[in-house]
């Protein structure tokens, strides 16, 4: 369950890369709203449509740790137990720092801050900086990259989540920097939690404690 240097160092590339194809679009004041209003001319129903369930992906997330502690514990594997653990905190984790943001940022969202310019697919509420979809996301793709550096979990779960980033960007509820600060929060947050338990790992050959399962379930 040790994840080597290299794949650490896949997963920061990948992160650095990210940001660095969205800083070009972000150099000037004004790219957020370009972006949108951009996106927003380009709107089909099918992508609507697309766009959204994809957003709602987002609410499938809490199931994974469950499930990885379940499957742990009814298998009496530690391993799993442990991917569990570590994406649950990951989880909580970036929830909290999340909503903090937003209510210290109180940043509004794009259709509310430009009301005769900027239109969504549909409303929601809450203010926009940063991404909450986004951040849960990402978070749950990079928690399941460390604990299973596989391809076929590192690719299709970085795929997802910045998926469900852009779907935020069409739908018009969030602005570009709103999500990408959002994956940088999910994803620190999902390197913290990982190394935590790691190092826990490492001193006692064993996975967190039991006290940290009500931890994991409780969103």
């Amino acid at each position: 369950m040790i994840v080597s240097r290299a794949v650490k160092l896949r997963l920061l590339v990948w992160l650095v890369a990210m940001l660095t194809s969205f800083s070009s679009g972000l150099s000037a004041q004004d790219a957020d709203f370009r972006i949108l209003n951009t996106l927003q001319g380009n709107r089909t129903p099918a992508m609507n449509c697309t766009m959204q369930w994809t957003s709602n992906t987002l609410f499938a997330t809490p199931a994974v740790p469950l499930r990885l502690i379940g499957a742990g514990l009814a298998t009496d594997n530690q391993q799993v137990l442990r991917s569990g653990y570590i994406t649950g905190v990951a989880w909580v984790a970036t929830l909290a720092i999340t909503e903090g943001l937003k209510f210290t940022v109180r940043r509004p969202r794009p259709y509310k801050a430009y009301p005769d310019l900027l239109h969504p697919v549909k409303p929601t509420y809450g203010y926009s900086f940063p991404s909450g979809h986004t951040s849960l996301c990402f978070a749950t793709a990079v928690s399941l990259s460390l604990c299973y550096p596989k391809w076929y979990v590192v690719v299709p779960s970085l795929l997802w989540a910045t998926g469900v980033g852009f779907s935020r960007i069409y739908l018009g509820v969030h602005y570009p920097s709103d999500v990408v600060f959002g994956a940088v929060v999910g994803t620190l947050t999902a390197l913290v939690a990982y190394r935590l338990f790691e190092n826990h790992s490492s001193n006692t050959g064993q996975p967190s404690p039991a006290f940290m399962i009500p931890v994991s379930i409780a969103f």
